[in-house]
């Protein structure tokens, strides 16, 4: 038995059992930063696994009306910033 399945072991006990029933529930996630391409809702918070990205390369994918504000760095949302990857995906990097 290695230190984690004692670890674990430990854990599950100081919880009160296998179901987690004496353990806090976690509540719903409610986001504090909005994801500032128009049309999308999402939260774009570190914890939702959101970014912040130059306002410039944003607007290479979504364009200028895409963008609901226009500040030096916008904030994205998980999705939104999966899909701005994968449409700079073959091009060079800047510095490269």
């Amino acid at each position: 038995m290695g230190f984690k399945s004692r670890a674990k072991k430990r854990r599950v006990a100081s919880a009160g059992g296998k179901d987690g029933s004496a353990a806090d529930e976690k509540s719903e996630f409610v986001g504090e930063v909005p994801c500032d391409i128009k049309g999308c809702g999402n939260w774009a918070d570190k914890k939702a696994g959101g970014r912040k990205m130059a306002y410039d390369r944003a607007v290479d994918v979504w364009g200028s009306s895409g963008i609901s504000r226009k500040v030096r760095k916008i904030s994205l949302c998980k999705s939104c910033y999966r899909a701005w990857k994968k449409e700079n995906k073959g091009q060079p990097k800047e510095w490269e």
